[in-house]
């Protein structure tokens, strides 16, 4: 609380500029910048107070690394914004200097399989960065351990030596899950370098590989209905080249390029009954694919007008084997091998213009050209327009309108803006998807210790669904209503104390296999946290959910309501050497049925524990 307080203090005197830009545009203090803010506003449980600040910091000055690095903290407490977190996390890395702070492997990857405050460590950058950067060498270590055979460590080591920094980093977590076949193994291994030949170059690299082996992971409403015998295995390896230019104080380039290999395979088994004769139906699909992913982008600050403008360019093939056959009737036998190419080039700027000084227009526009082999051959301009208003010192007012079209995505990043005004512009919808999205939101500081907001936002979505029996596509309405409010409050320096409400309508008139027609989610989640002066924190989060899920074809609508609380022990070690602490999920092991609102084609963890679950946790420094 007293890092926040004087934090909210230095905005105040720096008349109401956001946090990390100062303004004179002088400072070059890198300990500041590189600072641990997004786990500030984390253990705060204030995520959308921190979100704040890093929309504003980002639009005020697009080319400062920290604030990409704020929003990317706060991102990961957000469903469905894995593309903007890991997004926003490469843009960091392309704007840093040379720094020691090391390259934690979970970071980069999206759609990780992990419950939230599950894993090994926190996705987001920690308080154990040095004051000073100078030559020397880090090491940092991170577990779990906990039911359900959840075992996972993360281990990093970094070194900083005159024009050169590296990150060499290894990831690893497995769990049985909370039902048979739910169980998951990952493992990444990261190795980053930089070298700075000049004051105004740098240049980097970053070789990646991820492993997965997986049961059937999906979560429906229904928690009898998955696969017993369904296995998916995936390997994918990345190499990453960076570029980082400054022409001048106001003129900047950034660039990258990504290779990958994608290697994933699929097995399962169906066990049928006619008139007790057993048949069982088995398929299995193999995925090869390499594509690659080019960008290159300059970035122009003065003091009332940014431009950003880029060009991006993907490219790949997939061959996709498929087989099935049937025991004992080997009437289904079949084979399938199909070679889709895609191609996508894309073309944007965007502006911010400052009007007064409490007047900020976001303003731009995006081309997109995209050609999927035999279903999609598309081209779109997009248009871009939001606008930041501060009427007072406390107030802040977003507006945003704006297109955009989901395009493929190799390792899920871009050096896109991933926003416009704050509202995020990339979701894991199908690629091709047309999306239109409107937002307003209101954030209010009601005095030095309370904080508040409300957001309200819908977006309209022209979904493609491959045609199986000829080429082309046909197009599905789909629509998503979101609404949330937060009440932050610090009545003392020990105490913080959290409100927040959810409202969340989807609504689809064509449904993949086994999906939902209208989902309507309710959820108010709460919080208190008490930090000690010696470093003991404790931390209690309820949840209050109501559902309703309509799956169409004559069904029963299903609902659900439920309390959930989950509960936390924490101590920080002295001298800056750590943290250990104890988590448990579901306390009061609440049963609950609940209905993912992600896009089908990607598989996720449940927002809550299905049954009570205990966790031991630490994290190491040197």
């Amino acid at each position: 609380m007293e890092a926040l307080q004087d934090l909210q203090k230095a905005i105040e005197l720096n008349d109401n500029r956001a946090v990390y830009r100062s303004r004179l545009l002088l400072d070059r203090d890198e300990a500041a910048r590189s600072a641990a803010l997004g786990r500030i506003y984390n253990d705060l449980g204030f995520q959308e107070l921190g979100l704040v600040e890093g929309w504003k910091s980002v639009n005020t000055n697009p080319s400062n690394y920290s604030a990409h690095r704020l929003l990317a903290d706060n991102y990961a407490a957000l469903p469905r914004h894995e593309i903007a977190r890991v997004s926003e996390l490469l843009q960091s890395q392309l704007l840093q200097p040379l720094n020691i702070t090391p390259v934690q492997p979970n970071l980069g990857e999206s759609n990780l399989p992990i419950l939230e405050g599950s894993g090994p460590s926190n996705p987001s950058f920690n308080e154990f960065n040095p004051l000073f950067t100078r030559n020397r060498l880090a090491l940092q270590a991170s577990g779990v351990v906990g039911d359900n055979d959840t075992l996972g460590d993360e281990v990093t080591q970094s070194g900083v030596w005159g024009k050169f920094s590296y990150s060499l980093g290894q990831f690893h977590f497995q769990t049985d899950g909370f039902r048979e076949n739910n169980d998951v193994t990952r493992d990444v291994y990261d190795l980053f370098a930089q070298i700075a030949p000049g004051p105004n170059t740098s240049l980097q690299t970053e070789l990646r590989y991820s492993a997965t082996e997986e049961g059937d992971r999906e979560f429906k409403f229904d928690p009898a209905d998955f696969s017993s015998n369904l296995r998916r295995d995936k390997n994918i390896k990345s190499l990453r080249f960076g570029l980082r230019h400054s022409f001048s104080l106001e003129n900047e380039v950034i660039g990258s390029i990504v290779f990958r290999d994608l290697d994933e395979s699929f097995s399962e088994q169906i066990d049928l009954d006619f008139d007790g004769i057993p048949l069982a139906i088995r398929t299995v699909a193999d995925t090869k694919g390499q594509d690659y992913l080019a960008e290159i982008q300059h970035l122009f600050r003065s003091k009332s007008l940014n431009l950003t403008g880029g060009v991006g360019h993907t490219g790949g093939d997939r061959q996709d084997a498929i087989f099935q056959d049937s025991d004992p009737l080997d009437v289904f036998d079949t084979s399938v091998l199909k070679e889709p190419d895609f191609q996508h080039t894309n073309l944007y700027t965007y502006g911010q213009l400052s009007f007064l000084r409490n007047l900020r227009l976001v303003f731009g526009a995006s081309a997109d050209f995209l050609k999927v082999q035999g279903v999609l051959n598309a081209n779109y301009v997009n248009p871009k327009l939001g606008l930041f208003w501060t009427p007072t010192i406390n107030t802040t007012v977003r507006l945003a309108a704006f297109r955009v079209i989901k395009r493929p995505l190799v390792t899920n990043q871009t050096i896109e803006p991933t926003q416009v005004a704050g509202f995020n512009q990339f979701f894991d919808d199908f690629n091709g998807t047309r999306a239109w999205r409107y937002g307003l939101a209101v954030d209010q500081k009601l005095s030095p210790t309370v904080y508040g907001g409300l957001e309200l936002s819908a977006r309209s979505l022209t979904v493609p669904f491959p045609r199986l029996e000829s080429n082309g596509a046909d197009f599905a309405d789909w629509d998503e209503q979101l609404g949330r409010g937060y009440l932050y409050w610090a009545p003392t320096k020990a105490l913080a104390l959290r409100a927040g409400y959810e409202f969340e309508r989807i609504e689809r008139d064509l449904v993949p296999s086994n999906g939902f027609r209208e989902l309507k989610t309710h959820r108010a989640p709460l919080g208190l946290s008490f930090f000690h002066p010696r470093g003991i924190s404790v931390r209690l989060d309820p949840s209050f959910v109501h559902q309703l899920v309509d799956f169409g074809s004559g069904q029963n609508d299903d609902k659900d309501t439920f309390w959930v609380m989950d509960a936390g022990l924490s101590y920080r070690l002295p001298n800056r050497r750590g943290i250990l602490g104890v988590t448990v999920k579901n306390l009061f092991d609440q049963h609950i049925n609940i209905q993912q609102e992600r896009n089908p084609i990607n598989r996720s963890d449940p927002a809550f524990a299905l049954e009570r679950q205990f966790l031991g946790t630490f994290t190491l420094s040197f």
